[in-house]
């Protein structure tokens, strides 16, 4: 009888057990939170004639949810235009966009002009969402501006992106405004010094002999970011035995060289080249637009060699 009454025991010990482990769990809170990365545009150039552009995201972890999707609205700042803010409250135009043609401008239900970013995202069987939804950047071309880094803020008062859980029909962002967090982030750009040069062909023309003085004049052209100081050298060009205080023009096909030089003004007197040899050289400081220089050129008298076309080539150097 002791014995039978131990497994009488030890059954009903066992059954407890596994009701034990069949009890369910609480159920979890639906929820998400989000963060907003990638928004660094990196370097501006307000030379280059193409838009600077970052591809952002949204990084979305969801949890706790039995529907089969869950729609999130993300409402941003309703500001417009939108701007980065650099030194001395100097301002670069941008925008954020939800498509990656630049057409929808990512704000939020409040602001017609603009919309909210919607995603209808779907729900694991665990109950998460897990995603990083991109957003897309842009902003124009050579806008001129001094140095610096520019930066615009969003704050939590800026960021209102709702959430909510759904089967069958989607809820309308027009109307869901909850629940809902926040998710402050920064855009932001840095815009370094740069130059372009160019510079314009010099002809002499046909001549039949060198017997008197020729002039003509080119022409060299700096564009470079507001507030950045340059200096615009001439080297000897490229002809054998050419220099800066004695370039030589070459006969193509040849050897024999015409005597020629450059000058930085109208009178001829003051040589253009790297500042060396009681040469001189172009300067400025850039106010980011376009600066022309002129470059008289003169063939002075000499006796002609053979016929032909002669030719030499300068490299415009800008140092900033």
């Amino acid at each position: 009888m002791r014995v039978r009454s131990w497994f009488r025991k030890s059954a009903i010990m066992i059954v407890a057990l596994f009701a034990l482990l069949a009890l369910p769990h609480a159920a979890q809170a639906q929820t998400c939170s989000f963060t907003v990365s990638y928004t660094d545009f990196g370097a501006y150039d307000t030379t280059y004639t193409e838009p600077t552009e970052v591809v952002g995201a949204v990084i979305i972890y969801c949890s706790g949810y039995s529907t089969s999707t869950v729609r999130l609205c993300l409402n941003i700042g309703t500001a417009a235009p939108r701007v980065l803010t650099g030194p001395g409250g100097a301002t670069l135009n941008y925008n954020l966009y939800v498509d990656p043609d630049h057409v929808n401008v990512w704000g939020s239900i409040l602001n017609p002009s603009t919309v909210p970013y919607i995603l209808d995202l779907p729900v694991h069987p665990s109950g998460n969402v897990w995603a990083q939804e991109p957003f897309y950047g842009r902003i124009p071309p050579q806008q001129q501006v001094p140095t610096g880094t520019y930066t615009q803020n969003f704050t939590a008062a800026d960021t209102y992106f709702v959430y909510v859980g759904y089967t069958g029909t989607p809820p309308n962002c027009s109307t869901a405004t909850a629940p809902y967090k926040s998710a402050a982030f920064t855009t932001m750009v840095n815009v370094g010094a740069d130059c372009e040069i160019r510079a314009t062909p010099m002809s002499f023309g046909t001549q039949t002999s060198l017997n008197q003085t020729l002039a003509t004049i080119g022409s060299v052209t700096a564009t470079c970011t507001p507030g950045t100081a340059y200096t615009i050298n001439l080297n000897g060009g490229a002809s054998e035995g050419g220099s800066i205080t004695s370039r030589k023009m070459t006969r193509i096909g040849g050897t024999e060289t015409v005597s020629y030089q450059l000058y930085f003004n109208s009178a001829h007197t003051v040589i253009w080249g790297d500042g060396t040899a009681g040469t001189t050289a172009g300067t400025g400081i850039s106010m980011g637009d376009a600066v022309n220089f002129p470059v008289y050129g003169e063939v002075p008298t000499q006796a002609a060699p053979l016929p032909g076309r002669y030719r030499d080539t300068i490299t415009a150097t800008i140092i900033f």
